[in-house]
């Protein structure tokens, strides 16, 4: 058995689960509802209905992400399927690999394919002027959906608590998605004494770690690619390398990786 042996079933023990099912269909539905609605809720181009897109999958595809993969492991570890499974001639390394490549087909395909269709309709309603960015978008909630789908992984497989592996799903979210911005501010306000000017025009160094969270990443990406006004400052020709557009890309592989290094660091030597 390899690792696609693994990857072949998880995608297939996925595809049964009516819940992920319900899940992605909400998802379709507030795609297709959105680009149905833009209309009313903004500017009617193209464009303008990627950046509102993005706004809808900004929220709900990390959550899709957390709960594909946060009990991935640790339900097979727990029930004693694990061992069963690494008691065939390969290691946990390929256990690993054939997780994370079903649990990302598991995510990245619905998605992709409800994203499609949204665009689509976005396309005969808005023209197509601007529509060539889609795949750029397309690309960009690629990787955003990854970053999660490795933070979701690994902590699986970093314990056997469920109380603990729900409450770092579901706290890692609201740190990363809704509060991050926020206490980003509160605390670049705090060390100015309470100017809030320095938040129209942060120093270099703030930009920086504002960035590091996965979904201002994200959202820096798209503006490098279709919002090219608020974007001036990270594509400018004297932008600091290290706010400049594409350490979105970076900061998104780091947040896939790190969780997934982390958390084998601590299944690879667990008896099971």
């Amino acid at each position: 058995m390899t690792w696609r042996d693994i990857a072949y079933k998880d995608i297939n023990d996925a595809s049964r689960s009516r819940g992920l099912w319900v899940l992605f269909a909400l998802l379709t539905v507030l795609s297709v509802g959105y680009a149905l609605a833009h209309s009313y809720l903004g500017e009617g181009t193209f464009p303008a209905f990627l950046g509102g897109l993005a706004g809808v999958v900004g929220v709900t595809l990390p959550l899709l992400a957390l709960l594909v993969g946060y009990k991935s492991v640790v339900h097979e570890r727990t029930s004693g399927s694990l061992f069963l499974t690494l008691s065939f001639p390969h290691s946990r390394q390929d256990f690993l690999a054939g997780k994370l490549v079903g649990r990302s087909a598991v995510l990245l395909g619905p998605t992709l394919v409800a994203l499609t269709v949204a665009g689509v309709v976005g396309a005969i309603r808005y023209g197509t002027d601007g529509a060539v960015l889609f795949p750029w978008f397309l690309v960009a909630t690629a990787l955003y959906g990854l970053a999660f789908v490795g933070l979701a992984v690994g902590l699986s497989m970093a314990t056997t608590v469920n109380r603990w592996i729900t409450l770092g799903a579901f706290g890692g979210y609201f740190a990363l998605v809704t509060l991050w911005g926020g206490l980003h501010s509160l605390i670049l306000v705090i060390l100015h004494r309470f100017d809030v000017s320095v938040l129209s025009n942060m120093p270099d160094w703030a930009l920086l770690f504002r960035l590091l969270g996965p979904n201002e990443a994200y959202d820096r990406l798209l503006r490098a690619g279709f919002d090219v006004d608020l974007a001036t400052r990270y594509i400018a020709d004297g932008a600091p390398v290290y706010v400049d557009w594409w350490m979105g890309i970076v900061v998104l592989m780091v947040w896939f990786v790190v969780p997934l290094m982390v958390g084998f660091r601590r299944f690879e030597p667990a008896d099971l």
